[in-house]
């Protein structure tokens, strides 16, 4: 029988405790995870560099064997994921703490501990 295989996909910005469960998970039940690190362009949302996201991930889950971090170019950052019928996937849920897990309140801490305002909503070229 061969290995089995998870895929995560995401922006990951930043990668945090809820991505690391999910991907923990994801080992917990197949032999593998390919992780999809979407690569958009830079702007407030998404302010992380693809390379420094995959190191990130890499950090926790040093393993190539059993974690495969691949990029995916989504530049415009909008991305729609399509499962066709019978082909087998699930939604992973976690415990309410780690749910309640928000990259966009991460972004804006981080922005605020740099002395910068973070409104995602603020056209690019106004920032």
């Amino acid at each position: 029988m061969g290995s089995t295989t998870g895929v995560f996909i995401g922006r990951f910005q930043p990668f945090h405790e809820g991505h690391r469960r999910c991907i923990e998970h994801i080992l917990s039940e197949r032999d593998r995870c390919i992780i999809l690190v979407r690569a958009t362009e830079p702007s407030e949302k998404n302010p992380i560099a693809a390379a420094e996201r995959i190191a990130m991930i890499r950090a926790h889950f040093p393993d190539s064997t059993r974690v495969e971090i691949l990029t995916m170019n989504d530049p415009g950052a909008d991305l729609s994921v399509y499962i066709g019928r019978d082909v087998g996937y699930d939604l992973i849920a976690l415990d309410a703490r780690t749910e309640a897990i928000s990259a966009t309140d991460l972004r804006r801490q981080l922005y605020e501990r740099a002395g910068k305002s973070y409104d995602p909503a603020t056209p690019r070229h106004v920032r």
